[in-house]
């Protein structure tokens, strides 16, 4: 980040103290990237991003002044603090509605450098590696419709606040994602697939972008073939892109200190309680190196080192900001994330996962003598007030004796978080991560959802259109 946005950030930090807030942060934020889209063998997106800004926060009697501007010269920064300022004092505040945020003062840096830097490859080799990924799928006669996409991004940010922090982190990112639809005799069936990572170009040495093609378009065809769900409660072996999916959407969401404090988690109350069993141990871990969700400093300047959230079955900590934080009397866990300088950083999760077990996945299949297997996850719905998910799996075989029978299609499978976590009987060691981005109050943001294979007694299953 240039030395003259830190200069500007820091003066107008001095204006906002003046102005008697009792917190501010300023942040800048600089976006490159490039989005490419191939559907169907055409070209359907082509999209350099190229984005720099800062947002102003500041607090007074315990409410938000928020604003953000593209134009970072000392007049428009001045106007966006007063705005902020402004906003904040017509909010209002009640005494009991006031908090006043806590972090140490530090210096903070960080810099992911890539080792095939991404910039240093010509936009027509990541058109062409787009297209591969398409002719792979539509190479096959049952496959009628394609997407394939590639997106990089580097985000660099700095932040400043009002208690002496001062922070600044640059992440390249990358992915690749497929999806194929197959169509026969009036049935289809989708399959999708996506490889990624923070880094550059050497994500790719890890897995080639045409196996993400190949994966997506297998499963749409295999499908096909494939006969409807056995409704009812089985015992269910969940494979690691199923069972994070469940850990993000499903428990993960309630765990977010935001929701919990207004009133949207069955969480709520529920620190040092038994929330699973004792095979469960579930982490956010913002660290680990490689992964999408990688963010040693967040969008507030707190480097979070992971917060273990379930310990053997028990809540252990919710996850936090500096805002529910203070509300709650704990200490921020380095989850602030905004999706650029123009929103608010909220309560987001990074990289979460259910730590792996003892159990080897042969054996976790030769000891069901009677269920399901239940592999991939295409979307799901999920009530972190109530508790209550459904999720439709991409794949479910029908399992006899610890041998994957039918192949079942539209499985979805639904019940309540904590009784699927209460029902965790066995976790196996082969713990391993997905990609992807997740939403929440209209911010997207690149996390990673892991797990190793579990098993689960009494999931409900049924078919989902």
């Amino acid at each position: 980040m240039e030395g003259c946005y830190k200069d500007l950030t820091e003066k107008f930090l001095n204006v906002l103290l003046n102005l008697g807030v009792d917190f501010a942060d300023l942040r800048v934020v600089e976006l490159r990237g490039l989005r490419i889209e191939v559907a169907d063998g055409r070209l359907k997106e082509l999209r350099f991003i190229n984005e720099k800004g800062l947002a102003v926060r500041c607090l007074v009697a315990g409410k938000w002044g928020f604003t953000s501007t593209s134009i970072l010269t000392s007049a428009e920064v001045e106007r966006a603090c007063i705005r902020a300022y402004k906003l904040a004092r017509s909010a209002g505040g009640e005494a009991e509605a006031r908090f006043q945020p806590s972090c140490k003062p530090a210096k903070l840096s960080s810099k992911v450098v890539p080792i095939i830097d991404p910039s240093s490859i010509d936009v027509e080799e990541k058109l062409k590696l787009c297209s591969e990924m398409e002719k792979v799928m539509r190479g096959i006669s049952s496959i009628k419709s394609t997407s394939s996409t590639y997106f990089e991004l580097e985000e660099s940010t700095y932040v400043v606040n009002s208690l002496g922090l001062e922070a600044e982190c640059s992440i390249p990112s990358l992915i690749v994602s497929a999806t194929a639809y197959a169509s026969e005799a009036g049935i289809v069936q989708r399959g999708h697939d996506s490889h990624g990572g923070t880094g550059g170009f050497e994500i790719f040495k890890a897995r080639d972008p045409k196996s993400v093609a190949q994966e997506a378009s297998r499963d749409a065809i295999e499908l096909l073939s494939a006969k409807g769900p056995p409704a009812g409660k089985h015992t269910c072996i969940l494979d690691p892109e199923i069972a994070g999916v469940f850990i993000h959407e499903a428990f993960g969401h309630a765990c977010e200190a935001d929701i919990v404090l207004h009133g949207g988690s069955i969480l709520e109350g529920m620190l040092g309680r038994k929330v699973g069993s004792e095979e469960v141990t579930v982490r956010d871990d913002p660290t680990v190196k490689g992964l999408y969700g990688y963010l040693p400093i967040d969008c507030e300047g707190i480097n979070g080192s992971g917060t273990t959230i379930v310990d053997r079955g028990i809540l252990k900590s919710y996850l936090h900001n500096l805002e529910t934080s203070a509300r709650m009397g704990t200490t921020s866990t380095g989850n602030a994330r905004a999706q650029g300088y123009s929103s608010i950083p909220i309560v987001r999760m990074t990289n979460t996962f259910i730590e792996r077990g003892d159990w080897k996945v042969d054996e976790l299949l030769q000891d069901l003598k009677k269920g399901v297997y239940a592999k991939g996850s295409h979307y799901g719905y999920v009530d972190t007030a109530k508790g209550e998910f459904v999720f439709k799996c991409a794949k479910l075989y029908v399992v006899e004796n610890g041998e994957q029978k039918q192949l079942c299609r539209d499985a979805a499978l639904s019940g309540h978080i904590l009784d699927v976590l209460m029902n965790v009987e066995a976790v196996a060691n082969d713990l391993s991560f997905k990609p992807g981005l997740c939403g929440k109050d209209g911010q997207l943001v690149r996390v990673t959802s892991g797990a190793p294979h579990i098993r689960v007694k009494d999931v409900i299953i049924g078919g989902l259109m």
